[in-house]
């Protein structure tokens, strides 16, 4: 196997990552704080939705061409390194105004995810990537790394692993990582994500922590996927309730957690939970097919900045499989490459071979 042909960001990558998560969360669900190892289910209805994501994207992969690409040449370099500046500068305005960091306390962190944070945060994102994707200079890594530090003040990793993880898929297409800096990359990222979910862990209040920083994120996996078994008897059951919440006011994270453990706590409950507990497994086939075509109709156009957009909707897709698609802002990352496929749409063609 040659594997400098192995492309390893293509859509396939969530599988195998929903596989891998799948394994730590049964290690982890042997540990003492469970009643007992995950069940069957679990592993049935996660394979079966892995098997429709993967049909979704070879259907694309197989059945559709792109002929070309149409390239954008209204946004500047300068408009673009402009917004990321002002990105930065709100963001650190938001953690002003909160009035300490919220990494440090968890009461602060609670209040973090301001209005201001929901217009700094995906700017920032969409920004630094079509900056890179499009003009790309060594020099816009120090950009990327302030942003990963400002953020991740806020005390949540999927800040950090969201612009990390986008910028580093981003320079894997351009070709700008080697497989020594790759490694030494990941490890940081790794490292640092951890710490960051340990010293988050250790602020919080009324809760004390005895798991090393390795040991709690096999716990974290495990604690999830047990809110997705005890969603399975539930299915179908909430009748589209979250997904309107996403789409208007509320926390769909906490209703989960008072509907499904019937105390007020904010849940994360898997890929698969949201839309489980809403529409049952034919909501979940649904989505799962969608997502399988949607990431591979976006793999097919990733060349300029379309190589920005597909890894900011790589990298959240992947950070979804923990926490669930219940963000409206990523789903405006979602749109962002809908608005991508549509520009393109007299480039597209069906493959008749």
């Amino acid at each position: 196997m040659n594997l400098k042909k192995i492309d390893f960001f293509n859509p396939l990558i969530i599988v195998v990552a929903i596989l891998v998560f799948l394994v730590m969360g049964y290690i982890g669900s042997f540990d003492y704080r469970f009643e007992d190892p995950l069940n069957m289910n679990v592993f049935l209805i996660i394979i079966f939705a892995c098997i429709l994501f993967s049909g979704g994207f070879l259907i694309i992969k197989n059945k559709i061409k792109v002929e070309n690409t149409r390239e954008i040449n209204f946004i500047s370099e300068k408009l673009l390194i402009i917004l990321v500046l002002i990105a930065l500068v709100l963001q650190t305005l938001n953690i002003v105004l909160i009035g300490g960091i919220p990494l440090f306390n968890s009461v602060l962190k609670s209040n973090a995810t301001t209005n201001i944070w929901r217009v700094a945060y995906p700017l920032f994102l969409i920004m630094i990537n079509i900056l890179l994707a499009k003009y790309y200079n060594k020099k816009y890594l120090i950009l990327v790394a302030l942003g990963a530090l400002i953020f991740g003040l806020n005390g949540y990793r999927t800040s950090v692993l969201g612009i990390l993880g986008s910028s580093f898929i981003t320079l894997y297409y351009l070709g700008k990582i080697s497989k020594k800096i790759g490694i030494l990359f990941i490890a940081v990222m790794v490292i640092g994500l951890m710490a960051i979910g340990y010293i988050a862990s250790q602020s919080i209040a009324n809760q004390h922590w005895t798991l090393n920083p390795a040991q709690l994120v096999f716990y974290r996996a495990a604690f999830t996927l047990e809110v997705f078994e005890k969603i399975i008897p539930l299915a179908g059951s909430t009748n589209g309730h979250i997904l309107s919440m996403i789409f208007s006011s509320g926390s769909p994270r906490t209703f989960i957690g008072e509907y499904v453990l019937h105390y007020t706590v904010c849940l994360t409950s898997t890929l698969f939970g949201p839309v489980t507990l809403d529409f049952g497994l034919i909501g979940l086939a649904i989505q799962m097919l969608f997502m399988g075509a949607f990431m591979g109709m976006l793999y097919k156009l990733k060349k300029g900045i379309g190589i920005g957009i597909y890894s900011i909707i790589l990298i959240h897709t992947l950070i979804w499989i923990e926490t669930g698609p219940t963000d409206i802002m990523i789903w405006f990352l979602y749109l962002l490459g809908l608005i991508l496929i549509i520009i393109n749409r007299n480039y597209i063609k069906l493959n008749k071979n």
